[in-house]
């Protein structure tokens, strides 16, 4: 053990202090530009070297790497100098600069500046057409000819939650698992092997998607819009929804059958240079040529039906973070859940069986802890912070007046459940009918719950996309008030729950006057 902790020791000492040199590959060229007052080493590939050939820009993604576009920009070579950005991340006085999409737009537009560009061809490709988008938004001064999305990132009602107040947060959870990569796996070379880096996790956390619908819906230079049909990464539909909100642009599905670009990549580079050859012949569509019923589908609203659910990774993120809140709070994890399905994130079977499920493990859990462990347990931590001594004697009395009746209406009376399943266990209660009752009654709570918060969600979550500034502030609003709702408000309509806030109220003012 005393080896393997030198070794590794030895090993991110080295990593970190004396970092191996990064190879240049053969095409790699480099130009020192000024940005915002810094001094910036601009690194490209370069495909073609004659000045006369149109000029090409395709912004790799992050996620997918150079090796995807390299293939496609040496078919690309013989008629046209393509050339793929290599972002800087550090100045030349080796200070971090900004991740963010909008940043490297300007870098981009900064370099074809001093390259005396005269006009360009754009293409991005996944995640990289986040800058090719904000270089769009800029209106820069190099007039542009055309742009070409393949398997494009764009509009932010088809990535992951929906909006990006929602996806932020998620993203900001990455920080430590990024952090671990670079510096926990030192060794053998298993950082590199991650797609998860702290580079690649401040890339996804300065994104912002909020403008990109109206970007793009004001591009009049022909588009090209080249997807895969069974794209893990961006779902088909986001390519569908650009070519309604581009009206002048052309779509091309290809039946990929779980390949990946660079195992179709001949298909997809004739698709791009025949576009590229009728757009410098002058034979695509620009907006004022566009179709009259292609220009009134791009104004139409848009529909949150048309967003399919959440599926792979992303799917199994936000299952693991409803799982911990159900654990922490079932109430609070039935309206999230809730919440998430109204927005169209993910289906209701799999939230209702999540759910089910996590109040199952939990609940029956602190059965057999007080079952197992008795009254002790109840004076140490965390249990102490849930429950009380006085809350565990009167559900103990409860529950040998009443029996199993006390664990069906326990459901319904938050805030009485944790002390009623723990007195059930301290009292050895038959765990079958326990279990019986209890099940009985999350079958009734959990879907009531969940269409409530469903349909009061519905209406909440339309607003959330015309106030998207205030879109977390909201949301979070919403899961609060429904969950104070349920926890305090509804106990009002019985005896025992008005008995107990009176007692309550007057405890408040004991300590405020006393």
């Amino acid at each position: 053990m005393l080896f393997i902790a030198s070794v590794y020791i030895i090993s991110l000492t080295v990593r970190i202090w004396f970092p191996a040199p990064e190879k240049k590959h053969l095409k790699e060229k480099s130009d020192l530009i000024v940005y915002k007052g810094k001094e910036i080493e601009f690194r490209f590939l370069d495909y073609g070297h004659d000045a006369k050939h149109p000029l090409a820009v395709i912004t790799p993604g992050p996620f997918e790497g150079l090796k995807t576009v390299q293939p496609l920009a040496s078919r690309l070579s013989d008629r046209y100098r393509v050339v793929i950005p290599r972002f800087p991340t550090h100045s030349s006085d080796k200070k971090l600069l900004s991740h963010s999409s909008r940043t490297r737009a300007e870098m981009l537009d900064t370099w074809l500046k001093h390259q005396n560009s005269e006009s360009f061809h754009l293409a991005g490709h996944g995640f990289g057409n986040s800058v090719a988008i904000e270089y769009i938004g800029l209106d820069g001064s190099i007039p542009l000819k055309s742009y070409a999305m393949i398997s494009a990132l764009g509009v932010q009602e088809f990535h992951f939650l929906g909006y990006h107040a929602l996806n932020q947060p998620v993203y900001s959870l990455l920080y430590p698992v990024g952090f671990a990569v670079d510096y926990l796996l030192p060794l053998a070379n298993w950082n590199e092997q991650s797609i998860i880096d702290m580079e690649r996790v401040r890339i996804m956390n300065a994104m912002d998607q909020r403008e990109y619908r109206s970007i793009l819906k004001s591009l009049n230079e022909p588009v090209l819009i080249l997807h895969g049909n069974d794209d893990k990464h961006v779902l088909p539909e986001t390519a569908m929804e650009h070519h309604r909100i581009i009206p002048q642009s052309e779509l091309i599905i290809f039946e990929d059958e779980r390949l990946s670009m660079a195992d179709n990549i001949e298909s997809r580079a004739r698709a791009y240079s025949d576009f590229l050859q009728r757009t410098e012949n002058g034979e695509t569509r620009h907006k004022t040529d566009a179709l009259p019923d292609r220009l009134a589908a791009a104004e139409k609203d848009f529909k949150f039906g048309d967003v399919p659910p959440v599926h792979g990774w992303g799917l199994v993120i936000i299952l693991v973070l409803l799982s911990f809140v159900t654990l922490v709070s079932e109430d609070l994890g039935c309206i999230g859940g809730g919440l998430l399905v109204a927005g169209g994130v993910t289906p209701l079977w799999i939230i209702f069986l999540t759910i089910y499920i996590g109040i199952t493990i939990a609940d029956t859990g602190i059965y057999w802890i007080g079952r197992k462990l008795g009254r002790p347990v109840i004076t140490k931590r965390p249990f102490r912070w849930f429950i009380s001594k006085r809350d565990v004697d009167m559900s103990s009395e409860m529950f040998r007046a009443n029996g199993f009746k006390i664990v069906f209406l326990s459901r319904f009376l938050p805030g009485s459940r944790f002390p009623t399943y723990f007195a059930a266990g301290i009292l050895k209660t038959n765990f079958t009918l326990f279990l019986l009752y209890f099940l009985l009654a999350i079958t009734i709570w959990t879907p009531l719950l969940l269409w409530i918060s469903i349909v009061a969600g519905d209406q909440m979550l339309e607003y959330l996309q015309i106030y998207q500034e205030y879109a977390l502030q909201i949301f979070i609003g919403l899961v609060v008030g429904l969950y104070l709702v349920f926890k305090y408000l509804l106990p009002l309509a019985t005896k025992k729950g008005r008995r107990e806030f009176t007692v309550r109220m007057i405890r408040v003012k004991q300590r405020l006057f006393n």
